[in-house]
Parts: C-alpha cells; structure tokens; sequence
C-alpha cells in the first residue's frame, strides 16, 4: 500500500547480507537454547562440552567472510564465553556432573587435551 511509505523500512542487498550472517551465527546459540532448555534430564554436564563447541564454532567461522559488525560481535562474544568459561573452575559441579556422566567421565577432558595436573585434580 503506498499510502502507509513502508519501502523507507525495506532492506537493502548489504542489510540481507547481515541477517544471513547473523542467522548463521545464531544457530549455535539456538542449539545451546534447546539443549538447556530440557527439563526432562540433567544438562550441568553439559556445560562444558557446549561452551568447547561454541568456542571452537567461534574459531572456526570465517570471519573474513561476515560483515564487519557480524565479525566484531563474535570476537566480543568469544571474550564474555572465555570469561564464563574461566568461572567454571570456581565450583567443582561442572566438572563432577561431567565425571559422573557415564559417557564423558575422564575421556572428555583427555580428548581435550587437558593438563594432566588438572584432570588428576578433578
């Protein structure tokens, strides 16, 4: 309806770009969501693992290939999940659900490639 001027709010080429980017970049995060999102089992020792895949999700994404505000978004959001991921060694419950898990128990963290110190820790 051209009375309502709605084409000043429709998206450039550039603008479609960003949300492609971003669509891409939100989908790890939706995934974490549905995951935590279950109250039917026990996801604390999932914690963990999630944020490894997250931060490798992170490391992996070309980040020469996102807009340069999609890019500098994920470089801020790496930084605020290393910090969060520093504060699972201030309680041992993530580590302990994860030991006690019959899947991931030690290996995880060996797989990891973990110091030994830590792991003989845990």
């Amino acid at each position: 309806n051209k009375s309502l001027n709605l084409r000043k709010f429709e998206l450039s080429d550039m603008q479609w770009d960003i949300v492609d980017d971003l669509l891409y970049v939100l989908e790890i995060f939706k995934n974490a969501t549905m995951l935590f999102s279950k109250d039917t089992v026990s996801t604390i020792s999932q914690v963990i693992p999630m944020m490894d895949i997250i931060d490798d999700f992170f490391g992996s994404t070309p980040k020469r290939d996102v807009h340069p505000a999609v890019r500098s978004a994920l470089e801020l959001a790496q930084s605020t999940l290393n910090r969060y991921y520093s504060r699972t060694d201030d309680s041992n419950v993530y580590q302990i659900a994860m030991i006690l898990h019959p899947k991931l128990k030690l290996e995880y963290f060996r797989n990891c490639g973990w110091e030994k110190e830590w792991i003989d820790t845990a």
